[in-house]
């Protein structure tokens, strides 16, 4: 699966308009995703799982400063 960094619009696409801190994130067990940031270093997020719209969606995030935080989503 292919993963890219998303910003606040394709986020708010992505989890209908939902309020991703209201959800139970299940974190997905040996799953993550290895991207490279703005400077080229090399950063590992956590896979997780929530229900948005009745549909149980990935995503990965990790919290890069405090509360700071950078998410990827799936890419069809």
């Amino acid at each position: 699966m292919n993963w890219k960094m998303s910003d606040d619009s394709q986020l708010v696409q992505y989890f209908e308009g939902e309020n991703v801190w209201s959800k139970d994130w299940e974190r997905v067990v040996d799953e993550k995703v290895e991207l490279v940031d703005h400077r080229g270093a090399a950063m590992a997020l956590a896979v997780w799982e929530a229900s948005f719209g009745g549909t149980r969606k990935k995503f990965a995030a990790i919290e890069a400063s405090n509360n700071v935080w950078i998410f990827a989503l799936p890419q069809p």
